[in-house]
């Protein structure tokens, strides 16, 4: 009688894990791809001999410890990249430094009446909130409001600047003289 009273608490115990498995599976996609590398590599055969729930979630948390560790490490790699990438080190421009050599080349900054801009951004779709930053800088949605050549840099490019990441709303004469130039939005 004890012996089947066992086998029914192990089967019991092996279906409940079973289906702890499936739910985990299917609330984390990552780690369905961990899974299925597990299968790649013969160990899906040796996860499911193992007959105590103890020595198998030990087992299951021992891989998936390192799946996610090595997940985190490519995690912070590629942070390390993107602010190598968009965090510029360099010179910043100012109201007292008027024109500078920035990430993307020559800036300088203008103070006019934004109105017009954003109603021609949001008409393209750029439902973004306009603002001003605490520096003077003006604002649409978390970029910076830039001026530039729309034959280079249509409206809505991206651009990096030395006060953060800017969006292209808008063109000036300086366009023709300076082709590359950027014109940063202020109210300086």
């Amino acid at each position: 009688m004890r012996s089947l009273r066992r086998r029914i608490k192990a089967k019991t115990y092996n279906t409940a894990l079973i289906f702890i498995i499936i739910i985990m599976l299917l609330l984390n996609a990552n780690l369905t791809v961990y899974i299925g590398s597990i299968h790649n590599d013969a160990i899906q055969a040796e996860l499911f001999r193992f007959t105590s729930l103890k020595t198998l979630s030990t087992a299951f948390a021992d891989h998936t410890t390192k799946f996610f560790t090595e997940d985190v490490a490519e995690f912070t790699e590629n942070a390390i990249n993107y602010f190598k990438e968009h965090i510029w080190i360099g010179p910043r421009l100012s109201r007292g430094r008027g024109t500078i050599q920035g990430p993307s080349g020559k800036e300088t900054y203008y103070n006019l009446n934004m109105s017009g801009v954003v109603s021609i951004m949001r008409r393209m779709g750029y439902d973004y909130e306009y603002w001003v930053r605490d520096d003077g800088v003006k604002m649409f949605g978390n970029y910076v409001m830039i001026a530039a050549n729309l034959n280079i840099r249509p409206r809505g490019s991206l651009v990096q600047t030395s006060l953060g990441m800017g969006m292209v709303c808008d063109t000036g004469t300086f366009a023709k003289r300076n082709p590359t130039q950027i014109d940063i939005a202020t109210a300086w």
